[in-house]
């Protein structure tokens, strides 16, 4: 019989091999893996009948539900899709009638989003956690009866996987299709190197619409680890999570090591239990990444870079003594390929670049993802075919020195890395545009604090429409992160020799403090969720 690449098929046989082992923790709550196991194919059983278009949603993170309701989806053969909590109701709408969903499941978080606008859009198949509100119509998880799956549903690897959005230069999410088969080639790479065993003790800093949750969870299941959800209070103190769960493998973006540092309880020692440190997401600062080694002084500490165009990572660099650091920016060089890549580095013209000079970083490789969902001119715009290759252009600029290693150095465009989440500052733009009601309005990331942006800041010609009222407006169509902490009126923007608004000028501007909002004022961005 052919491999079934059906993303959970390994977690069945996990189950059967640690049936009593604790295969997720949150809070004061468990689940073995026999049970979790159980309930999942029990709502695959359910989801089934409903499945059309393959696709179910997922409206919860942090929770043994939303958990359930991914390996319960994928065990019926479906495509997971998970969505964003921090969604306003009118992006979800769209989202939920352009995915053509057959099934949502809910936890309670999700449920307090349905409101009978949104249900009017969703799904007619919804199954809640038992611990949501009660939805006209819905199912609760402990009530769906003994019929089970008693094995995932075969999947070949060119079949969906999941679909996971990001930020878009259009004004609207982009969907990232993940076959099953690049998922695979990325569990088999990554296994090699992070050696989880059945004893380890996994921490799950990032919500279910991260795809690096997506390296955490499959890689657990592979091997029958436990996986620690991380509630939005254990982050703000994750330093007292790692020790009171003895958590032996830890991944995050490096903004935790900042906020650790700024709050002084980054200590020597504090860190006995990890063995495993790995960050990804944002440029990772040497100071605080050696601050974080002193910390846990029995830890490998590993730099990993990758769009989740490239299925979660593509390049690697362990931290040594001495450091291999990128000079420019004083952070940790992001390392060679992952054995099933190609990388180069391109021109704006599509030239390769020889070793030395800084380009565009282009991938190309089994594990790229499909595209776009229902975008076909934007996934032909970044995968492109060269000399019979598909190659994916991350408009991230780079450099390869002269042994193989790849260094970051910013990015070609407007997209910028925010406690994690990925921006496009146009998309902000647009927003800000309709709020302000003037076409002349602008977006930059300020202040950047180690290469990484700690926040946004919105300036309009409009003196008319007050802050708050700008504000407001945004948090109706936009995620709170994504929303400028402070909107700076003022009678006309500087424009660059192509008469565009300069925002290299705007930056200058706040930096060299003739227009300075406080750190305080950014607020908002350093309490977004770190996902």
């Amino acid at each position: 019989m052919t491999q079934n690449y059906n993303i959970v098929a390994n977690l069945a046989r996990t189950a059967k091999e640690y049936p009593e082992s604790l295969a997720i923790s949150v809070g004061k709550s468990e689940i073995n893996y026999q049970n979790f196991v159980r309930s999942a194919s029990r709502l695959a059983s359910a989801i089934l009948p409903h499945l059309k278009s393959g696709r179910v949603g997922i409206l919860g993170s942090r929770s043994i539900g939303a958990y359930i309701g991914i390996v319960g989806a994928c065990w019926a053969g479906a495509t997971y899709v998970p969505l964003n909590l921090k969604w306003p109701a009118s992006r979800l709408i769209k989202l939920m009638g352009e995915l053509e969903l057959d099934a949502i499941v809910v936890d309670s978080n999700g449920a307090k989003l349905l409101t009978p606008e949104i249900l009017e859009f969703a799904p007619k198949a919804i199954f809640k956690s038992s611990d949501a509100a009660d939805i006209e119509g819905s199912i609760c998880l402990d009530d769906l009866g003994e019929s089970t799956l008693s094995e995932p549903v075969h999947r070949d690897e060119s079949e969906t996987g999941y679909i996971v959005f990001t930020s878009g230069t259009t004004g609207e999410p982009k969907g990232v299709v993940v076959s099953c088969g690049s998922l695979n080639h990325y569990l088999n790479n990554t296994e090699t190197w992070t050696e989880f065993h059945s004893d380890d003790r996994i921490a799950e800093a990032h919500d279910v619409t991260f795809d690096l949750s997506v390296h955490n969870m499959f890689l657990a299941w592979r091997v029958g680890a436990s996986l620690h959800l991380m509630s939005q209070l254990d982050m703000m103190a994750p330093q007292a999570f790692i020790r009171r769960r003895e958590i032996t493998a830890w991944m995050s973006v490096p903004t935790i090591i900042n906020n650790m540092r700024g709050n002084n309880v980054l200590k020597p020692d504090l860190f006995p239990s990890l063995r495993l440190s790995v960050f990804c997401g944002e440029p990772l600062p040497i100071k605080a990444v050696q601050e974080w080694a002193e910390a846990a002084p029995n830890s490998v500490v590993e730099n990993i870079y990758g769009p989740t165009e490239g299925t979660v990572v593509c390049t690697r660099q362990r931290l040594t003594d001495p450091a291999l650091v990128t000079e420019k920016r004083q952070i940790l060089a992001i390392g060679p390929a992952y054995p099933n890549f190609k990388i180069n580095i391109c021109d704006p013209s599509g030239v390769m670049l020889p070793d030395g000079e800084t380009g565009e970083i282009v991938i190309s490789s089994v594990q790229l993802s499909d595209g776009y969902f229902n975008r076909p001119e934007q996934t032909a715009e970044k995968f492109k075919m060269i000399d019979g290759e598909r190659w994916y252009f991350t408009g991230d600029l780079g450099y390869r020195d002269e042994n193989k290693v790849f260094h970051h150095m910013g990015r070609t465009d407007n997209q910028v890395k925010l406690k994690g989440n990925r921006i496009e500052l146009e998309e902000v733009e647009m927003h800000l545009r309709k709020a302000c009601l003037t076409d002349l309005a602008t977006v930059v990331a300020w202040p950047i604090v180690d290469g990484s942006a700690q926040g946004l800041v919105g300036f309009s010609t409009n003196m008319n429409v007050p802050e708050a009222d700008v504000k407001a407006a945004m948090k109706r169509t936009l995620p709170e992160y994504m929303v400028p902490a402070q909107i700076i009126l003022r009678e006309e923007l500087p424009r660059n020799i192509n008469d565009k608004v300069d925002r290299n000028a705007l930056s200058a501007e706040l930096n060299s403090a003739s227009i300075v909002p406080s750190i305080d004022d950014l607020s908002t961005s350093k309490k977004v969720a770190l996902i």
